[in-house]
């Protein structure tokens, strides 16, 4: 395994660090470094910037030839590593450790080494990687406050309060849906120069909040959990296609969500987040679009629509239809004719 010891914690220091072990130059754009990392060592990049509040943001998006072992093995104390693993699957080793966490593809992780430790993150060869670090230099994070940090909460004051790393942190978990999205901003994002520059520092913040509050979550028992997570993804969609298929069907959304095993609070917020509408939103726009498909292709009666589309009220169908597509369906019917 080829190892890198990063004695330093600044972007600038870690990505020249990285460079001499590539052997590729790194280059710096508004205060943002970067190297490609090129054959035969393996193909990809990485970048990294700091900013004054005490975040840095390391983004890893990588294939490498040889298992690759990156030692943060600073003397100082080291920032806090907020992780979110995006693509593949790492593992993570506190120095005066012989354990070895593995982080997989949508979990996300809290570290704090103490005083007498490091952080060691491991890659493997011949896999894709993409991962974001949240560094936080728990000093300065603290001196930029605008209040006391003995009024922060005890759950975070247990993390922030701990400046000079007397203790070791480490909380695993999956990562949200909504940081899933700032995610997809952060890659998505085309401007250069001071727009990037700002773009990223509101993000690593705006990531560094969801964070805390879903470490916060966490700690809450399972059913008293409101924030979406990874796992949750594939009970909504599972409730959707339900939706989709029998329309005509669709019960109670409290049965449905039992079933599935997932809050109405997070089966709402999904929706809210996925199709920006609520369930009943949804539903009825379903309904529409299967009625409108009918009206269109089949010579199916009103009566016999409303019955297909789950509806038992004609008028009630014919008052939504009329709002939604400005026509009563008698009246789209005869204009398709």
């Amino acid at each position: 395994m080829k190892t890198v010891t990063i004695e330093g914690i600044t972007a600038k220091e870690v990505l020249s660090s990285l460079a001499a072990s590539f052997e590729v130059n790194k280059e710096e754009n508004y205060g943002e470094y970067s190297l490609p990392i090129n054959k035969p060592k393996g193909e990809g990049m990485i970048s990294g910037i700091n900013f004054p509040n005490g975040i840095g943001l390391f983004r890893f998006n990588l294939k490498l030839n040889e298992d690759y072992c990156i030692d943060f093995c600073s003397k100082i104390v080291h920032p806090f590593k907020f992780i979110y693993v995006i693509e593949g699957s790492i593992q993570h080793q506190f120095t005066n450790q012989e354990e070895k966490q593995v982080l997989e593809e949508g979990q996300s992780v809290i570290l704090g080494a103490n005083y007498q430790s490091g952080n060691r993150i491991i890659f493997s060869e011949n896999k894709a990687i993409r991962l974001i670090i949240l560094d936080v230099d728990r000093k300065k994070f603290a001196e930029q406050l605008t209040f006391p940090l003995e009024e922060m909460d005890e759950i975070y004051h247990n993390i922030f309060g701990d400046t000079n790393a007397i203790r070791t942190i480490y909380h695993q978990g999956q990562y949200s849906l909504k940081m899933a999205y700032l995610v997809k901003e952060l890659d998505s994002f085309q401007s250069e120069g001071m727009e990037r520059t700002s773009f990223h520092g509101a993000k690593a913040l705006e990531l560094l909040t969801y964070m805390l509050m879903l470490y916060r979550d966490d700690l809450e028992e399972e059913g008293q959990q409101k924030i979406l997570r990874q796992s949750d993804l594939k009970k909504i969609k599972n409730i959707v296609n339900h939706i989709d298929q029998k329309i005509n069907e669709v019960e109670n959304i409290s049965i449905l969500a039992r079933e599935e095993g997932i809050s109405e609070t997070k089966l709402r917020e999904g929706f809210r987040i996925l199709f920006n509408d609520t369930i009943y939103g949804y539903i009825q726009q379903r309904r529409l679009e299967y009625a409108m498909h009918l009206l269109l292709k089949s010579d199916n009666t009103i009566a016999e629509i409303v019955y297909a589309i789950g509806l038992n009220s004609r008028s009630h169908f014919s008052k939504i239809f009329k709002e939604r597509y400005g026509k009563s369906p008698n009246a789209f019917r005869l204009n398709k004719k």
